[in-house]
């Protein structure tokens, strides 16, 4: 049986699927078989017609063991592109998804929508948000966030959510980082001493992204024996 992992934000458009397609790579040159799981897709990529993620994994980083559920056209809140869509989107079923895969590959990567107070089913008096639906699949998180301004009150109150919910984190990624930022170095300096969490990796700004320089990331990220030792300690991960 393998292992699934969420990948949440501390919002919307911090690169999470620039970090699930990172850690896919790593996962695939360890020789783990790995599958990626993006349930909820809005919004259309730039060419009008594909979906957005799902042509970023499988066009842009060539990422083909990656596949969606519920794809919806309004950029917009899940909650809402179900009601401007008229779909029905049923839990039940993602679970199902993600527990059959577990069966079929090493690891499965499953990628959300927004952060962890995403709502993605409006009911008459309350919402079904991301949170219940990671606590109904019973699996732990990594959480991502931008490197800048913002880090670290987004990433700590993110946090300290997630253990409100009695969501497992395993640790954080931080998308955009720049070393020569006194900003950028100081805020993961700042969040590691507030929190007691591992940061995975600390990712650059990438400029025409291929599957070429996310393979180089990788190959890159697991020169260090160190960060070996990272997966295997913090995602349980036999490397």
């Amino acid at each position: 049986m393998g292992k699934a992992i969420f990948i949440t934000g501390t919002g919307t458009e911090i690169g999470k699927t620039v970090a699930t397609s990172f850690l896919a790579f790593v996962f695939q040159k360890l020789g783990l078989n790995t599958k990626i799981f993006k349930p909820i897709q809005t919004g259309l990529a730039e060419d009008g017609v594909s979906f957005a993620d799902q042509y970023w994994y499988e066009k842009v980083v060539g990422l083909a063991q990656s596949e969606g559920l519920y794809y919806m056209e309004p950029a917009v809140s899940p909650h809402l592109a179900a009601t401007l869509t008229n779909t029905t989107i049923d839990p039940a079923l993602i679970v199902e998804k993600i527990e059959q895969w577990k069966r079929q590959y090493d690891i499965v990567l499953v990628e959300g929508a927004g952060g962890l107070a995403v709502p993605l089913i409006e009911k008459e008096q309350e919402f079904y948000m991301t949170n219940d639906l990671i606590k109904e699949c019973s699996i732990p998180i990594i959480i991502v966030s931008l490197s800048g301004l913002g880090a670290i009150h987004h990433t700590v109150t993110t946090v300290s959510y997630a253990q409100q919910q009695g969501i497992r984190v395993l640790g954080l990624i931080f998308n955009q980082f720049n070393a020569e930022s006194i900003i950028h170095v100081n805020n993961i300096e700042t969040i590691k001493k507030m929190l007691d969490l591992p940061v995975i990796a600390t990712l650059p700004s990438l400029e025409n992204v291929t599957k070429h320089t996310m393979m180089a990331l990788a190959e890159r990220w697991l020169a260090n024996n160190e960060r070996k030792q990272l997966l295997r300690e913090v995602l349980s991960v036999e490397v």
